[in-house]
Formats: structure tokens, sequence, C-alpha cells
């Protein structure tokens, strides 16, 4: 049952900032041209719902997923963006200051988070991706993230690319 929540609280957060597109009037379309490596083994896919991707770790049960929205250019900031996916995540504390970085050769934003659902701890690290015509969510999530999930994230954003010319 705490799997179905953990795969709706990231569901939910993928719906939300798709929605993004119908307020700001811009045609939302899915990316086609990305690459992301996939997270090795003990790592299964699992239906997606919302997002482009999604795989289950058989170790800590961690779900780690990517969603892209394209259309009009972004103009919010990755801080919002990431905020926004955040407030999917009950009572949320952000672990540490999130960290700029250069994801595939674009700005980027990763955060660290925790939060509660059903009463359980809920660790969530969500990098937000801007490139010329798209955003990006990578998203880990779990209860507990043992190294192997950790690692399947820095992976996911270490071999992240999207096929612009940069």
């Amino acid at each position: 049952m705490r799997n179905v929540h953990m795969i709706l609280f990231v569901t939910m957060a993928l719906i939300h900032t798709s929605c993004l597109s119908t307020l700001l009037g811009t045609k939302e379309t899915r990316s086609r041209d990305y690459k992301m490596p996939l997270p090795g083994p003990g790592w299964e896919a699992i239906d997606p719902a919302e997002s482009d991707a999604a795989y289950r770790n058989s170790v800590d049960k961690a779900i780690l997923n990517v969603s892209s929205q394209c259309g009009g250019e972004r103009y919010r900031a990755l801080e919002d963006l990431s905020e926004d996916v955040l407030k999917q995540l009950p009572e949320n504390t952000i672990k540490a200051p999130a960290k700029a970085q250069t994801i595939g050769g674009h700005p980027g934003l990763v955060t660290a988070a925790e939060g509660m659902v059903d009463g359980e701890p809920l660790n969530v690290q969500i990098a937000v991706i801007r490139t010329p015509t798209c955003i990006y969510d990578i998203i880990l999530a779990g209860r507990s993230l043992d190294q192997t999930s950790r690692a399947a994230f820095d992976q996911a954003l270490a071999g992240f690319s999207d096929g612009s010319k940069q």
C-alpha cells in the first residue's frame, strides 16, 4: 500500500508540473529526443502513469522516474518548478540547500527533501532540467534510499542527454 502512495505522489507531482503548460497557454508535448541510462541490475520497469518512464528498485523499493514537458519556452525559475513538485509531498522539509548544476549541458537544480506519506517518511531527490525547448524532471522517491538507488539517480543525471545542439 505504501508503494501505491509513493507512486501516487510521483504521479501527482508530474501531473501538477505538466499542467503548468495549460496555465501558461503553451502546447504540451513530451520529448522523444532525450536519453537517460537505464538504472541497471535490480531495477524493473513499472507503469509510468503520467511520466515518460519509471523503474522500481527491488532492494529498497525506491522509484526512479523521468518526465518531460515541451512546448513554449519556460520562463519560471527552476526553484519554482522544484517547489511545485514538492508541494505534492505532505509535510516536506528540504534536507539541504538546492544545488544548481549543469546536467547534460543544461541548467539544472537538484533538491533533496523528506516528507510523510501514510505516517511513514519518504525521501525524495528531484532534478529539474531546463533545455531550450523542454523541462525534464528526474525524481527518486523511497522510504529509505540505499546506495543502489542513489547511484541510479546520479547515473541518470550524469548520462542525461536531450539531443539538442549545445
